[in-house]
């Protein structure tokens, strides 16, 4: 989950910067901090650096990222959760954060609903369900697959980037929707997982479309279908699962920005307006969309009700892993 979230953050330097300039009152002579809860080192830390310069550059005020990784998410949304709500805190957040860690962590530290508010929805990147024809004798496409999993429960792996993240999730969701068992095979990360669904040593794996549609590209893995409604603009010829025929399979990951409980509407207004202002910028959504990111503009209030819509769904799947562990 992390991987996918801090390339989408990167992506979103162009709507971050816009927000910031936007930002009511920061006074030059004050620092900006921005809590990305995932480690440095990767795409979250180069964005780090360059909204920093962009800040530096046009406000002759330091703005520094502020890197809290832990537990899913948590360690850093909770700072931003406790931080005072001045406007001088900004979060960012995944659908992990907001939706799955209440079901998998005894004690978050806060409370994402009561504890956070919403800025704006950011995007909503699209999965893609790959197959390698060479795992399985046979299985060579969704409809074989299906066939050799309903007759052989159990006897089907899948892939993931580790227990609880959005590809296990996913996979889980894919078994529900097309009454499957699936193994499911945690990885630490998902370029491992990816390395062996490549390999022919795990068939199946649903990822996030930037890391599996280069593979599908190459001719390496089968595509059996994207997640969301709509084809994806950086895959036109891969279909969705729907129409590939598995009836109300739609799951993405998501991600977006939030502030301290407490911070004045107009405040949270302003760094909404910003946003919306830079979604809308064709330059950025063009390179979403080929990242397999959709923007989401919208409201404040637009992404409070988007998360209540989502938070049933994802804590369905996190009961099923529950479920399976209780089994075990």
């Amino acid at each position: 989950m992390p991987s996918f979230s801090r390339r989408a953050f990167l992506e979103g330097s162009f709507a971050l910067s816009a927000v910031l300039a936007a930002g009511p009152a920061l006074a030059r002579s004050e620092t900006v901090r921005l809590v990305v809860p995932f480690p440095a080192g990767g795409g979250g830390d180069v964005l780090a650096r360059s909204v920093e310069q962009l800040f530096s550059k046009a406000y002759g005020a330091k703005f520094v990222v502020d890197n809290r990784p832990g537990a899913g998410g948590n360690v850093g949304t909770r700072q931003v959760a406790v931080a005072k709500p001045d406007g001088m805190t900004l979060g960012y957040v995944t659908n992990g954060i907001m939706c799955v860690n209440a079901h998998l962590y005894d004690e978050m530290g806060f409370d994402p609903m009561k504890d956070l508010v919403p800025v704006g929805l950011s995007t909503e990147i699209g999965l893609t369900a790959v197959l390698n024809p060479n795992a399985i004798p046979g299985v060579t496409d969704l409809k074989s697959l299906l066939a050799y999993a309903k007759a052989n429960p159990g006897k089907v792996d899948f892939a993931s980037s580790g227990n609880g993240t959005t590809s296990h999730l996913a996979g889980l969701y894919f078994a529900e929707r097309t009454g499957t068992v699936l193994q499911h095979i945690p990885y630490r990360g998902g370029a491992a997982a990816m390395l062996d669904v490549l390999s022919g040593r795990i068939p199946l794996m649903i990822d996030v479309a930037p890391n599996a549609i280069p593979h599908v590209e190459a001719g390496k893995l089968v595509p059996l279908g994207v997640t969301t409604a709509e084809r994806l603009p950086s895959a036109p010829n891969v279909p969705t699962l729907q129409e590939a025929g598995i009836d109300g399979f739609l799951l993405s990951a998501w991600d977006g920005f939030v502030l301290p409980k407490g911070t004045p509407e107009k405040t949270v207004k302003a760094f909404n307006a910003a946003l919306q202002a830079a979604l809308k910028d064709e330059a950025v959504a063009k390179r979403l969309a080929a990242r397999g990111a959709v923007v989401k503009p919208g409201t404040p209030e637009d992404f409070r009700a988007f998360i209540e819509r989502e938070a049933p769904k994802w804590a369905s799947l996190v009961k099923t892993i529950r479920a399976e562990k209780a089994k075990a």
